[in-house]
């Protein structure tokens, strides 16, 4: 994997909808290029607004262009429940102020950050134009919980790498809800220890650094209620996308409200 989790490279500039401070983005091919070890047959990246139309526009069409026998995992989880996972993390790490229901607002906005990564079809969509269906993979976060190891397996068949091979590192959940902690100014500029240098040293060292800073300067972060009037709206704006993605993927997502 990338030196780096989240490279943003394809995901293109910023056209007038900023990315959050803080958030890396890798400009340069050269540069990009030099986040991989090149000993590698199988070399990849994850991140997540290559999945933000319209809100990051031309990202299928850029990896097309550099990177066309591409093979892509599609991880997706409950749209309503991404919805406000992912309120919540940008109140953990980004400073996010208002109230769930406010920062959602009214629903109508497609380019809203935390609407528009939900529409899972929309978003498949971008791809299909331009790779075949047998060069994608949607992977439900569910099944990583509940059958974690024969999940794996698909992945790694799906790479056309071992999928035989286990490791005990497969055990653990990074970045769970009950992680999150408050914000704080402190938080943010460490941040880029992420990317740096020290990306490189083990994982439970850096682990445990980054818990030890964070005891210091934050305190546990209270998950924010959806209201019932709240979750059915957000039921109906997701339920015919939600239709549409499972007849383009042929999967039930049978644990999903919608």
């Amino acid at each position: 994997m990338s030196a780096i989790k989240e490279t943003n490279f394809f995901s293109g500039p910023p056209n007038g909808i900023p990315y959050t401070p803080g958030v890396k983005r890798i400009k340069h091919l050269d540069e990009y290029e030099a986040l991989f070890d090149p000993t590698f047959r199988v070399r990849g990246e994850a991140s997540p607004n290559y999945t933000a139309f319209p809100r990051r526009q031309g990202t299928p069409e850029r990896i097309k262009r550099i990177v066309p026998d591409a093979k892509l995992i599609y991880l997706v989880r409950d749209p309503v429940e991404r919805t406000v996972s992912h309120f919540y993390h940008r109140v953990s790490t980004e400073g996010e102020r208002r109230s769930l229901r406010d920062a959602l607002g009214d629903l109508a906005d497609p380019y809203s950050p935390y609407i528009c990564p939900s529409f899972y079809a929309s978003q498949l969509d971008q791809y299909l134009r331009h790779f075949g269906q047998k060069q994608i993979l949607v992977v439900d976060q569910i099944s990583l919980l509940a059958d974690r190891q024969a999940t794996l397996r698909e992945i790694f068949a799906f790479l056309t790498v071992d999928d035989t091979f286990i490791s005990q590192s497969f055990q653990d959940e990074i970045n769970t809800g009950k992680e999150h902690r408050t914000y704080s100014h402190l938080r943010y500029m460490l941040r880029w220890a992420r990317s740096s240098p020290l990306q490189r040293l083990p994982r439970g060292f850096r682990v445990a650094l980054w818990h030890s800073v964070e005891r210091l300067v934050s305190s546990p972060l209270e998950t924010p209620t959806l209201d019932d009037d709240l979750r059915v709206r957000l039921q109906e704006l997701y339920a015919d996308d939600s239709a549409r993605f499972r007849e383009l993927t042929g999967k039930t997502f049978s644990t999903w409200c919608v």
